[in-house]
């Protein structure tokens, strides 16, 4: 996920005005600048380093970049979005590649009860697509489906990133600030997020929930 634009919480409806709308337009216009089709390398060091365990969330997963990966590396996968355009689009990609992937349109900030535990949530652009009041909000909402050990990856936008491309820059303040009750860091650091345009200077981090 992560585009221009600061998603609101709340309005997970796909029709309509609000943030659904909104990446629902971007899918189907196809102007999707943060869709590489390929996971994020940041990620996918980070995964090396630190390890897929149990069920994976791909959330914000846009086209499913990351839940098709984690299944092609063998764990059961579900790709969470709030736009049912961007559902569409990862199930016809889990499909194509026979992969068997869960796709679920939803809000990040609202997640339904029956979405299970995970023990891994991967997140690529979402975190920074929240203005810094939703950053806890969010931080609430995985901490209630992560198990114990369970982590988060995120990668991002970083400080030194545009501040006019849509994506609100995260600093290493703003991840310690959300996890920092119930949490351990593993690490936060520079990193490069992928977009389609060009590499744009990101933040990686990794925090595990006590």
């Amino acid at each position: 996920m992560g585009a221009a634009h600061s998603i609101v919480p709340g309005n997970t409806e796909s029709d309509g005005e609000g943030p659904a709308a909104w990446w629902n337009e971007r899918y189907d216009s196809d102007d999707m600048p943060w869709d590489t089709g390929a996971p994020q390398s940041a990620l996918v060091d980070a995964v090396a380093e630190y390890g897929l365990s149990g069920r994976v969330l791909d959330i914000g997963c846009g086209t499913g970049t990351h839940a098709l990966w984690a299944a092609e590396q063998g764990h059961p996968a579900v790709g969470l979005d709030i736009s049912e355009r961007g559902i569409e689009r990862a199930r016809d990609r889990a499909t194509d590649h026979d992969l068997d992937v869960r796709f679920r349109v939803g809000n990040a900030l609202d997640l339904d009860a029956d979405v299970g535990e995970f023990g891994t949530v991967l997140d690529s652009g979402l975190f920074h697509a929240f203005e810094a009041e939703g950053h806890a909000a969010y931080a609430e909402q995985v901490a209630d489906i992560l198990r114990a050990g369970g982590r988060l990856f995120i990668v991002g936008f970083g400080p030194d990133a545009p501040t006019d491309f849509g994506p609100v820059p995260m600093s290493p303040g703003d991840v310690r600030q959300a996890f920092a009750d119930g949490w351990h860091e593993l690490t936060c650091r520079e990193a490069t997020f992928e977009t389609r345009a060009m590499e744009v200077p990101g933040l990686l981090g990794v925090v595990e929930r006590e």
